[in-house]
C-alpha cells in the first residue's frame, strides 16, 4: 500500500524526495525485483528516492552507479561512504559483501 502510495504521488504531484527505511520488508523474494523496478521508474525523472537495505534482491536490483555503500568497523568509528561502482568487485556485489571481498 504504501509503494503504491509514493508511486501515486510522484506521479501526481512531480519531483519527490522518498527516504525509506527497509522498504523491502515483508515482501516475497520473486517481489522485491518488480518492487524496486517500479520505484526507479518512477524516480528517474528529477525526483530522489533513498532506500536502505540488506535484502540481497534488493540490492541486486538497483543499479551501480547511484548506489552507496556504508560502512564502519563499530558503532565507536566513523562511517565510511563510497558509490559501489568505485568499489573493485569481482562478481556479484552481495557475495562479495557477505565473503567480506569489499574493501571500504
Amino acid at each position: 500500500m504504501i509503494c503504491a502510495l509514493v508511486l501515486a504521488a510522484t506521479e501526481s504531484y512531480g519531483p519527490l524526495v522518498c527516504f525509506w527505511d527497509e522498504p523491502d520488508n515483508y515482501l516475497a523474494l520473486n517481489e522485491v525485483g518488480q518492487f524496486v523496478l517500479a520505484l526507479r521508474r518512477a524516480f528517474r525523472h528529477g525526483s530522489q528516492f533513498i532506500a536502505t537495505s540488506h535484502n540481497p534482491e534488493a540490492i541486486r536490483s538497483f543499479s551501480r552507479e547511484n548506489t552507496l555503500l556504508l560502512y564502519r568497523k563499530s558503532h565507536l568509528e566513523p562511517t565510511i561512504v563510497r558509490r559501489v561502482e568505485d568499489l573493485k568487485v569481482n562478481g556479484d556485489l552481495v557475495s562479495a559483501l557477505i565473503r567480506g571481498d569489499v574493501e571500504p
